[in-house]
């Protein structure tokens, strides 16, 4: 459980979920509260600025199985009742 007072990062991008879960970024929660856009919820980190311009200025790298595995596990949580 998180603190109320924990500082969060919000996102829609998919693939920068799974990037940001791969280096180790801790997800909160999936808001599924609007049909057509999920809303990734993160425990904010104070590298997570750098990790973000890394994934989108495609100077990010990171394992290939590990990020596989985060889509898989992003996909499954999007699709679960939960």
């Amino acid at each position: 459980m998180t603190n109320k007072n924990t500082p969060q990062f919000k996102t829609s991008d998919f693939y920068l979920s799974a990037f940001l879960l791969t280096k180790g970024l801790r997800l909160i929660k999936i808001d599924k509260s609007t049909p057509q856009r999920a809303v990734f919820i993160f425990e904010d980190r104070e590298d997570r600025q750098k990790l973000v311009e890394e994934f989108l200025y495609s100077r990010a790298s990171v394992n290939p199985k590990e990020f596989v595995i985060a889509i898989k596990e992003l996909k499954q949580l999007l699709h679960s009742s939960i």
